[in-house]
């Protein structure tokens, strides 16, 4: 029950904010619907069988702006029904968010909360490279930033949040986070920016475990390289205390191309986050590469490689590749089709894989 409270009250709190948007707001609807064939969704060794999933992802905004301020209401829903739960749980993972942004002349101020559930097999593969226990992941994430442009050229940044993060298996450990930060981003020319940043965080997890905090300095450079080429880079030190204290190199590369035909994107990252296995910061790194392309005007193919690997003592690795199909059928109804492979290497262990087949449609409505 102590998972189901909070959901309700947010959720009367999203439905008070159409009492503040006037009747002129705009709004979309998007809701995906597919059926997917699983084998080994579980990514053991020896696979124990296969699975089918029904899936339904409607997802509604409601934006408004007046003068000024601009405020946005999201609401959506993951609902999942499986034909074996022994493999696969069924589930339906609520999402709500508002947003809250100012501007003028030389200030920005943002505001933001959300609340989301997700499946732990996913958010730990995508993040770890860790398979983990079927389980359900709830974000609550309220953050603020300030800008102010201190020049033509110039600018600071200054933000906050705090995020609280439970679970409802004991294998994974709930906690609480606060971060604040800062960014200083100057324009050396037309094509190029450089910034400096600086950020402090503090964990702290439920039932009286030894906390933990990170604290990080980078700098950054972006280069548009040419017309729809761009280039972005990081690099920094991070230093955090649990599960043991160390400084360690951060930092990430990404080139983008967005053409009037293909597009594509490559990027690496090294970075320190809070971990739930733990309880505590833990390293990893990441590299994805995606590329779509265009056969007509109203379907596209998009292919993609994303690995994730820990850098801790489990030095797990984690590995998908996808291609999926995107055909328009008419304004509102688009097909889809995907095919996904995955690999799961804990350290000292054989690897394991599991492929997946996706059938669906889309139907997407921008002014519902």
């Amino acid at each position: 029950m102590k998972m189901k409270s909070p959901l309700i009250a947010y959720w009367v709190l999203a439905s008070q904010a159409f009492v503040w948007m006037p009747a002129a707001a705009q709004n979309a609807l998007t809701v995906p619907v597919e059926i997917v064939r699983v084998t080994n969704p579980d990514l053991r060794t020896e696979s124990r069988g296969n699975v089918t999933l029904y899936r339904f992802h409607p997802q509604y905004t409601l934006q408004s702006v007046q003068d000024s301020s601009r405020t946005e209401l999201s609401l959506g829903a993951l609902i999942e029904r499986s034909s074996n739960t022994d493999l696969s749980a069924s589930r339906s993972l609520p999402s709500v968010g508002l947003l809250w942004e100012h501007s003028s002349p030389v200030d920005v101020v943002v505001l933001r909360a959300s609340l989301e559930e997700a499946s732990t097999r996913e958010t730990e593969f995508a993040e770890f490279g860790r398979v983990t226990q079927d389980s359900t992941q709830r974000t609550a994430l309220v953050r603020g930033t300030w800008t102010r442009n201190l020049t033509a050229g110039s600018a600071l940044e200054l933000g906050a949040s705090h995020a609280r993060l439970s679970y409802d298996r004991p294998l994974l450990v709930d906690y609480r986070e606060t971060l604040t930060s800062a960014r200083y981003r100057i324009e050396s020319s037309t094509t190029s920016r450089y910034s400096l940043s600086a950020s402090a965080s503090r964990l702290n997890p439920d039932g009286g475990g030894e906390g933990a905090s990170r604290r990080e300095l980078g700098v950054g450079y972006e280069v548009d390289i040419r017309e729809g080429l761009s280039l972005n880079a990081t690099a920094g030190v991070a230093r955090s205390t649990v599960p043991r204290k160390k400084t360690v190199p951060v930092g990430g590369l990404r080139l983008t191309y967005r053409g009037e035909l293909i597009g594509y994107q490559v990027g690496w990252s090294r970075e320190v986050s809070a971990g739930a296995s733990l309880g505590g910061y833990m390293r990893s790194q990441g590299f994805e590469a995606s590329l779509t392309y265009p056969f007509t005007t109203n379907t596209s193919l998009n292919l993609g490689f994303n690995r994730a690997q820990s850098l801790e003592a489990d030095r797990d690795v984690g590995s998908t590749v996808y291609a999926r199909l995107r055909s328009e059928l008419t304004r509102f109804w688009t097909f889809t089709m995907g095919v996904e492979q995955r690999r799961a290497k804990p350290f000292g262990r054989p690897t394991a894989r599991g492929n997946s087949v996706a059938v669906g449609f889309v139907y997407a409505h921008p002014n519902f």
